[in-house]
């Protein structure tokens, strides 16, 4: 009888749970012919880890169907799955995996971003996507590329778009698909300068990550960049932050600095540190890089700090003067003030008030009768 009972309570849960996720979740935002959202669309799909960390595995159909990957069957990606339901899963997923379901049609070959991966590996940034201790903090990969629905509309693209590209590709489904991955390429080459001092400040301004980084090589006794503890404070007191703060989008942002021109879109993932003979900002190529936006820049134009900060022991000159001018601008406020004070209680000895009558003024009874405010 309770074997029975215990049967029928399990169907029953099930049933449940299934109508309660089916009336929330659409399914058929993309195809699902490996059957993965038949475990994956529940939303409390997940578990804790053996470290207290909690990992989800729900998959939002309607948010996935909309972004770059949604043609990609899931064990293109998670190739070391070979049956299901599968057994437990012990790795990740790298970005440098072959899609060997998309093929790149320039070439014909299995598509891959391995070739920027390989790049982003030389890079400062460059570490495995699972690490553990200072390495953990650097970025990986989905860090910077949050894999955004890139097209919101939910109307998809205007009709007359649509009308005009199935004249020959004559797939309307096929035009909506390419249009939400495509466009976004066009007309947004890259990020805004607001967004990618955004993106860089988000490690470089993270005080407790900073700090981290400075103990450990102080204990190890390997040097990091100058700027290392105050790039993202300092840039944001400089001209080019204080600017670009403001919108105005022509002055200098991070990458126009750390970034290669050449083959821009592709440099931007292999960021050298200041002393990389290779990195846009050493010594050598300070000149190089100024003149990208200043085309008269020489090299002691390039001696101007672009990270300038009052530390005393990185900019000497500016601290004194900091100091100086502080001390100089309070004792010139206190003498106003003492002064406005002193001659207030001085003209209120002598029986002058201030009134305010067509304008605020001192005034003083006339000798000879002539007062500037009417008697009531």
């Amino acid at each position: 009888m309770s074997r029975r009972f215990s049967f029928r309570h399990f169907i029953w849960t099930v049933l449940v749970i299934s109508l309660v996720s089916s009336g929330n979740i659409n399914a058929s935002e993309f195809e699902d012919d490996q059957g993965c959202l038949l475990c994956h669309k529940y939303p409390k799909m997940g578990r804790i880890t053996e470290d207290g960390v909690r990992r989800s595995y729900y998959v939002m159909p309607h948010v996935f169907g909309s972004t770059v990957h949604r043609n990609v069957p899931c064990t293109d990606c998670h190739n070391y799955i070979k049956e299901l339901p599968h057994r437990e899963v012990k790795q990740g997923v790298s970005c440098d995996t072959e899609c060997h379901s998309i093929k790149n049609p320039a070439t014909g070959n299995p598509f891959s971003h391995k070739a920027i991966v390989d790049k982003y590996n030389l890079s400062i940034h460059g570490r495995n996507k699972e690490e553990e201790g200072l390495d953990a903090d650097k970025p990986y990969c989905v860090t910077c590329h949050h894999n955004p629905v890139y097209n919101p509309d939910e109307d998809g693209p205007p009709a007359q778009i649509v009308q005009r590209c199935v004249v020959c590709h004559e797939d309307e489904k096929f035009v909506k698909n390419w249009y939400k991955h495509t466009s976004r390429r066009i007309n947004e080459v890259k990020r805004s300068p607001e967004e990618i001092v955004a993106l860089c400040t988000s490690c470089h301004g993270d005080e407790q990550l900073v700090q981290r980084h400075l103990n450990a090589a102080k204990e190890e006794g390997r040097d990091l960049g100058r700027k290392f503890e105050f790039a993202a404070r300092s840039y944001a007191e400089s001209f080019h932050g204080k600017v670009t703060k403001y919108g105005f989008n022509k002055a200098a942002n991070c990458l126009d600095c750390h970034a290669d021109y050449d083959n821009y879109y592709l440099s931007v993932h292999e960021i050298r540190p200041s002393r990389d003979p290779a990195s846009p900002v050493h010594v050598n190529r300070r000149v190089e890089t100024c003149q990208r936006c200043h085309p008269s820049a020489n090299e002691n134009y390039a001696l101007i700090d672009a990270h300038p900060t009052g530390e005393k022991d990185d900019n000497p000159f500016r601290y004194y003067a900091e100091k100086i001018y502080n001390w100089v601008g309070n004792i010139a406020l206190v003498g106003l003030i003492g002064m406005a004070m002193i001659e207030t209680f001085g003209r209120r000895r002598d029986g002058v008030g201030w009134r305010i009558s067509r304008g605020s003024s001192w005034w003083k009874p006339s000798r000879r009768g002539r007062n500037r405010i009417r008697k009531k």
